[in-house]
């Protein structure tokens, strides 16, 4: 073999093995980013709508809300507020 194969051999071995490292599966029971969201008049209801959110897709996943950052910002035709969370199995 020459130099020039070989060194084509450990290149491509190379990107073979650099592909694979990028490429693992998800782990069952390991937390997820969720968002919910909700729009209404005022301030307290659409908080109310995006918590609602979160909690039926909190239990569609099958976890529980670990961590929550609430953003609401006014808009024209009311309140609208987002949740970002990290949802953990139970």
């Amino acid at each position: 073999m020459t130099h020039k194969a070989r060194l084509i051999a450990v290149a491509a071995i190379g990107a073979i093995v650099a592909a694979l490292s990028f490429a693992e599966p998800v782990q069952a029971g390991t937390c997820q980013p969720v968002k919910a969201k909700g729009v209404a008049k005022n301030l307290a209801t659409a908080t109310l709508f995006a918590q609602a959110d979160l909690k039926q897709t909190a239990k569609s996943i099958g976890g529980k809300v670990t961590q929550t950052s609430t953003n609401c910002v006014p808009g024209p035709t009311g309140y609208r507020c987002k949740i970002s969370a990290v949802v953990c199995p139970k």
